[in-house]
């Protein structure tokens, strides 16, 4: 088990890597009306660009799994960052929507494995009581990718252009490979995987695992759909139904990503805490899936200027909320860890690219139907509402396997 300055140095350059992904997941949505006036995209474009990212990483999650529990962490993130900076240089230089979305792809499989190679990692070489620390470790840093990618983005993209950011981004990422290759061992390969473990690890079998099978509606559609919220509607919605100016839209964006770093930071004390204390992860996570969705109705329908107070609130439930995932990897062998997780992952982000695109969707929709804008914005959003709401209600309705440990 690594331990001191050996331990740091792993979890810091893992973190580097996943800030990196996370601030490219979260970018469009500070610098969307920058997007829109270069590039003239409808909602449904814009939408689509940025699900074109989380359609490439999710199609990516199987391979990754085989990948990390075969080749390890090491040498699959270094080798899938790489492509990830050719992506971002793509984008630089795009001039059309098709280019655009060929980077944007791009970048969604180099970043593919940035969180998942870490949890895997740690799964193998980190003893079990340590595991919501360290993953509160790495969505920390995800956090402040979201937090870079919001009015600091917007503020150096309206300062050298948003082309240059997608530039200096794809430097970023080389260099971050490199450290990665360099500065972390082998020593999740050196645990050991049973062979027979990973082969019988199929896809489906993962996902007819009891745990899976309860907490499947609520991923797609709290756990993703909050995913595409902050990574993109978020930033519409403050706009066109709040009435912000662009600059106090990704102002915004900034408060609420704070308020979730802060949150995380509050649940990496508390959480070990608390499972001494008899309360288990899936249970630290069930007020997360109420909360959320109460959060959202009550957006949805008080569009006050003052509202922007409640994405505020709702962030003390986005970290347990992830940590369903933690309890998915502990219910399966360490030899797995890869594939467990990486299935899991592709739940959260095809929710996340389904409400992203299909948002954009609805929207267009609903103003076809001679909607207002904004109207249509709040019928989407009553739409997402209402999936969270039945999400919620399958998870208590269906019974708790025996075999999950609570």
């Amino acid at each position: 088990m690594p331990s001191g300055m050996v331990a740091l140095r792993i979890v810091l350059v893992f973190a580097v890597g996943y800030f990196l992904s996370y601030a490219m997941r979260s970018v469009n949505a500070a610098i969307a009306p920058l997007l829109v006036s270069d590039l003239s995209l409808s909602a449904s474009e814009l939408g689509w660009l940025s699900s074109a990212y989380i359609l490439s990483f999710s199609a990516m999650q199987i391979p990754v799994g085989i990948w990390l529990d075969r080749y390890g962490a090491r040498r699959t993130e270094s080798t899938l960052l790489l492509v990830a900076a050719l992506g971002a240089g793509l984008t630089a230089i795009g001039e059309t929507l098709w280019v655009q979305s060929a980077g944007r792809i791009l970048i969604g499989i180099g970043v593919s494995a940035c969180l998942m190679a870490a949890y895997s990692y740690f799964r193998r070489c980190f003893p079990a009581e340590r595991q919501p620390r360290l993953v509160m470790y790495m969505l920390i840093s995800g956090t402040s990718g979201a937090l870079m990618a919001s009015q600091p983005a917007l503020a150096l993209a309206e300062w050298i252009g948003w082309r240059h950011v997608f530039s200096l981004t794809a430097l970023m990422f080389l260099l971050c490979a490199g450290a990665i290759f360099v500065f972390t061992g082998d020593l999740d390969r050196q645990a050991g995987a049973n062979k027979q473990q990973i082969t019988n690890a199929s896809f489906f079998t993962l996902c007819q695992h009891p745990f899976m099978v309860r907490v499947l509606p609520a991923t797609v559609f709290t756990i993703g759909g909050f995913g595409a919220l902050q990574t993109l509607w978020a930033g519409p919605w403050f706009t066109q139904i709040l009435g912000m100016s662009p600059d106090r839209a990704s102002q915004t964006l900034l408060y609420m990503n704070a308020s979730i770093l802060c949150s995380y930071f509050l649940m990496g004390e508390l959480s070990p805490r608390l499972i001494k204390r008899g309360v288990s992860l899936l249970n630290q996570s069930v007020g997360a899936l109420i909360w959320l969705p109460i959060c959202i109705g009550v957006i949805t329908f008080w569009q006050h200027s003052a509202s922007w107070v409640l994405w505020l609130i709702l962030a003390p439930a986005i970290p347990a909320m992830f940590l369903l995932q933690t309890q998915a990897a502990l219910e399966f062998p360490s030899a797995v860890a890869g594939r467990v997780l990486t299935t899991y992952n592709l739940l959260v982000f095809a929710g996340t690219f389904v409400v992203q695109w299909g948002f954009g969707a609805l929207t267009d929709l609903f103003q076809r139907l001679n909607n207002s804008p904004g109207q249509s914005l709040t019928y989407s959003m009553a739409c997402l509402v209402m999936l969270q709401v039945l999400g919620l209600l399958w998870f208590f309705i269906k019974k708790p396997d025996g075999s999950i440990r609570t």
